[in-house]
């Protein structure tokens, strides 16, 4: 068996950085908070915004992805579980946003800060 020249190993160097690239990431949604374990729902499509005056609420901020934004619901409490936090997440570069109540309490920065331009899609 022959080495692989160094050309070969650049390209197959290339080739992994661009598949690691294009592997889906998806942020981790905490487990518990101040102690208490916390059920996520599955994610879901978030509501869309329709306001014209308080500009584009659907789109990412990080990334200007056009929306809607990923939604998941946290229950936890003592007794009966009851909705207590919410995540939000963006589909293109993965930023997201968990709040207790309307605190927040947990951060994942975008993938990326390169704004794209918004293709309507």
């Amino acid at each position: 068996m022959t080495e692989p020249t160094r050309e070969e190993l650049l390209a197959r160097v290339a080739h992994l950085e661009a598949a690691l690239a294009a592997t889906p990431y998806m942020p981790e949604l905490p487990a518990e908070h101040d102690g208490e374990p916390i059920t996520w729902r599955p994610w879901e499509e978030a509501p869309v915004i329709l306001c014209a005056h308080a500009g584009d609420l659907n789109a990412c901020w990080a990334c200007a992805h056009p929306g809607p934004s990923l939604l998941a619901f946290g229950l936890a409490g003592p007794g009966e579980p009851r909705i207590r936090f919410n995540a939000h997440r963006c589909p293109s570069c993965q930023e997201m946003r968990v709040y207790a109540e309307l605190a927040e309490v947990a951060y994942s920065p975008p993938r990326t800060v390169v704004r794209t331009p918004s293709s309507g899609q």
